[in-house]
């Protein structure tokens, strides 16, 4: 015959368990949306202003508060009436507060991201395009944190490749692939907008 005092142990550790459980559980992170993942990444993109030929590293001033400090590899080869680019640029943000939709992120290298631009283009005597290509590149990654204290990691594994041109905004496709774990396919010229 069992006393009352054998039966309980044996359910103890069990109550322990879902007592350590239910103390365990935190509040999911609110991931980033989609329309803030691609505002983040048009802040990240205005990010490669310097443009200027060379190697060159410049820190930015982040709109809220913090910097994030751009290294930027740039080379342009004219001959005769084709053009050929590369750039190369490492953003990293450190405490780099941004105002992104409704929120303010705070975004810190991790490491950090990388852009890169490679094109080639032929004009004829009236500077009409004849025929080129571009390609471009995001990755590396970085993290974000809202007010709230919910932060998380931005991955980017994104690609642009075009060989279509239009005279007003120049090559002509769409940018795609994952970023902060979403799915992204968007007009390059739709990030300055």
């Amino acid at each position: 015959m069992r006393t009352p005092l054998t039966t309980p142990l044996f359910g103890l550790p069990l109550l322990a368990l879902a007592y350590v459980a239910s103390c365990d559980s935190a509040e999911p992170v609110t991931p980033l949306s989609e329309r803030e993942t691609v505002a983040l990444l048009s802040v990240i993109v205005s990010m490669t202003e310097v443009d200027e030929p060379g190697t060159n590293t410049v820190t930015v001033d982040c709109s809220v508060g913090g910097e994030a400090t751009v290294a930027a590899t740039i080379e342009i080869v004219e001959v005769g009436d084709s053009t050929a680019a590369s750039g190369r640029w490492t953003i990293v943000p450190a405490d780099c507060e941004m105002d992104i939709v409704s929120d303010t992120l705070t975004l810190n290298g991790k490491p950090d991201v990388r852009l890169g631009s490679d094109y080639w283009a032929v004009f004829d005597d009236n500077f009409e395009f004849v025929k080129g290509a571009a390609r471009l590149t995001a990755s590396g990654a970085m993290t974000w944190r809202r007010r709230n204290g919910d932060t998380d990691t931005c991955p980017l594994d994104l690609t642009f490749e075009s060989t279509e041109w239009d005279d007003d905004v120049g090559f002509t496709g769409d940018l795609k692939g994952r970023m902060c774990g979403l799915d992204i396919t968007i007009d390059p010229n739709e990030l300055d907008s």
